[in-house]
């Protein structure tokens, strides 16, 4: 066997790859991809560094399970913790106030919310939807307050509708010369001779108007005084509010018919929202209105308010900027699940995504629904903005797809994000994104899983950095939300008590907290939450531990002033192995060691090192300029790392990027040498 060439990767922006691809060196990705990536962040221009840490903002409710950040308008940004019906509000650092929702607690996980200014709206189709405020005075929570909510038609037998109340005028004819026809919502009635007994002119009218297609018999016309007539549209067929009335004088030039509607028609039947009929399932502010879709009875229609008055539904408003119900021509068994404010207006339903064509919305003008894609979302997962396309995860729990507009399609375009790591979904309950907090840094997209994993995914796509990683830490991931300050919150569990906790630029611990002494001091007191646990302590800029707390304290072996004490999971890298062709189609499939590695490395304090799977081997980082009298964390290695030496055939051979104890680790490329 001989060596050869190293292989250097200097990039590794398709993270985690799933592995069926391990064996596709040909694949673009294949050159960008590693075999297992855990607890760090992938760096789009190149390189990979240890993942944020988390910390320890305050313990929940042994229930705490979902996360919705509040912005106000003040600019104060709030997390709301749902525990059930009870709703914790938090600050940066405590919480302000504590509010309980009646009935929420069958359907927090699946509940959707909307927020504008100081109000935050909740929706589920099983809820009374409700309303959180931010006032002077504190919180407040009440019912959204409806007001004249649609009615609909479900088959009952019903008396509660009003029919449509018109009046005509007319104006300078003479009878039994003036030749006039009505028309009646763009239908015209045959010519009619004026006369001057108003019972017998209304007889005529009302003969003429039900003549034509558009309208039932059964409509009442009388004359309430000299030269006017009202038409009552009355009669099966006739309800509600579709009729436009107008009149028009044939052969007479100075006479006129003057049309307008005194009473609006209102539709019988029973409100499309009430304690019998269920409520949304979801809702969006959008141009000035409070748009409602998603409802129980009718789950493939939604609603929009009047513009300008959120709350307000009533149909009778006949504009452009009035209310409608808009039922999507869809087959049975889809319902809308999400309605999301992007480019356009998008539709999220149990089977496909649309988006709507028209920018301004119009009771004139029914809008067209685009469809963009068949897949579907899950229910109680947000849809998240990532670089102006929506994020969203499949029916099926397990894939995460992306919906952008593209001008070259000419339409919202979905893609798969997640096919090349689809190994590491299953079952998604909730996402979040945090826009990129440093030049160097991409979009960070939580995702947790139902069985407490949790995932991050670095994302620039005009670069095409998809790279997903696997996220660990002492505990169970139960949910997520980025809040107004662009930070990760997430609620953890372990052993049953539930914390927030939140991801932290430059921090090296989990469920991180800050102890400060008056004086250096070897104990580190009021750790009683970590009684049991192993721990780490950064203690002024050095690392101790591990210990295990006992009695709520530690000793530590010289005396320090700050500590910062919390839990560590090591970030984990395995390259995929060196492609081993030696020929056009030709491959080499014996055993191989990887005996040398260099390790291009950036302001570094601890770097370990193993291959194939073994043990791992701490890299004495003192060789390359670490004093032993200076901080640890007061200075990191920055150039290339050789380690030789390295033991262990295998037919496909890895090595493990990873650390032994606490510590900034920032890698830039990685080179193998190979005896093939």
């Amino acid at each position: 066997m001989v060596s050869r060439p190293g292989r250097m990767q200097s990039a590794f922006t398709a993270g985690e790859l799933g592995e069926y691809l391990f064996d596709r060196t040909q694949l673009k990705y294949f050159s960008t991809g590693l075999q297992h990536a855990e607890n760090v962040a992938i760096i789009p221009q190149g390189g990979f560094r240890v993942r944020d840490g988390l910390r320890h903002v305050g313990d929940l409710p042994a229930n705490a399970s979902k996360i919705l950040p509040f912005h106000a308008s003040t600019g104060a940004a709030y997390d709301l913790v749902f525990s059930g019906e009870v709703c914790q509000i938090w600050t940066a650092s405590a919480i302000t106030a504590t509010i309980v929702i009646p009935g929420l607690s069958p359907v927090v996980d699946e509940m959707t919310e909307a927020q504008q200014s100081d109000t935050m709206l909740l929706f589920h189709e099983n809820l009374r939807s409700k309303r959180i405020r931010a006032t002077d005075a504190g919180w407040v929570v009440d019912d959204l307050p409806f007001e004249n909510i649609p009615n609909y038609d479900y088959g009952g037998d019903y008396t509660n509708g009003v029919p449509a109340r018109w009046r005509l005028e007319f104006v300078g004819l003479e009878a039994f010369t003036s030749i006039f026809v009505v028309t009646v919502s763009g239908q015209e009635t045959k010519a009619l001779t004026y006369v001057a007994t108003m019972p017998d002119l209304a007889d005529a009218i009302r003969a003429a108007v039900e003549e034509l297609a558009n309208v039932s018999p059964g409509i009442e016309v009388t004359s309430p005084s000299d030269k006017v007539i009202e038409i009552l549209f009355t009669g099966d067929g006739n309800e509600g509010d579709g009729w436009a009335v107008s009149g028009r004088v044939i052969n007479k030039a100075d006479a006129a018919i003057t049309a307008s509607k005194r009473v609006p028609g209102v539709m019988p039947g029973e409100p499309v929202m009430s304690p019998t009929r269920g409520w949304p399932q979801c809702g969006v502010f959008w141009q000035q209105r409070l748009l409602v879709g998603g409802l129980r009875s009718l789950p493939n229609a939604w609603l929009m308010s009047l513009q300008g008055d959120y709350f307000n539904y009533d149909l009778r408003f006949t504009e452009a900027n009035g209310p409608a119900i808009i039922p999507m021509d869809k087959a049975g068994g889809e319902r809308i699940e999400r309605m999301v404010a992007s480019l356009n207006l998008l539709i999220f339903t149990t089977q496909a995504e649309y988006w709507i064509a028209e920018r301004a919305l119009s009771k004139v003008e029914a809008p067209n629904h685009v469809q963009a894609s068949r897949n579907g979302i899950k229910r109680g997962v947000p849809v998240i903005e990532n670089e102006g396309a929506a994020i969203w995860c499949h029916a099926n729990g397990s894939t995460i797809g992306e919906l952008r507009y593209t001008d070259v399609e000419g339409n919202f375009v979905a893609i798969d994000t997640s096919l090349l790591a689809s190994h590491l979904l299953e079952d998604v309950v909730d996402q979040a994104s945090r826009r990129s907090s440093a030049s160097m840094d991409g979009n960070l997209q939580a995702i947790i899983r139902k069985d407490g994993q949790a995932r991050l995914v670095t994302l620039l796509r005009e670069q095409e950095v998809t790279a997903y990683s696997r996220f660990s830490a002492d505990g169970l991931f139960k949910a997520t939300a980025r809040n107004a300050r662009n930070e990760l919150s997430f609620v953890i569990e372990n052993a049953g008590t539930r914390s927030l906790q939140r991801l932290e630029p430059g921090l090296l611990l989990d469920e991180a907290i800050d102890i400060v002494s008056g004086a250096p001091t070897t104990v580190v007191p009021g750790l009683a939450r970590f009684n049991g646990r192993q721990v780490w302590v950064i203690g002024d800029r050095d690392v101790f531990g591990p210990y295990v707390v006992t009695g709520g304290a530690i000793t530590l072996p010289i005396a320090v002033t700050k500590t910062t004490v919390g839990t560590w999971r090591p970030p984990i890298v395995s390259t995929l192995s060196p492609p081993r062709d030696i020929g056009p189609n030709t491959v080499l499939k014996r055993k191989a060691r990887i005996h040398t590695v260099h390790v291009s490395i950036v302001d570094t304090t601890s770097l370990a090192i193993g291959t194939n799977g073994g043990a791992m081997r701490e890299v004495n980082l003192h060789r390359y300029g670490v004093l032993a009298d200076v901080g640890e964390l007061d200075q990191g290695v920055t150039g290339e790392i050789k380690i030789t030496g390295l033991r262990g055939y295998a037919v496909a051979p890895f090595i493990t990027i990873s650390q032994l104890r606490p510590g900034r680790l920032n890698v830039r490329s990685i080179t193998v040498e190979t005896a093939l």
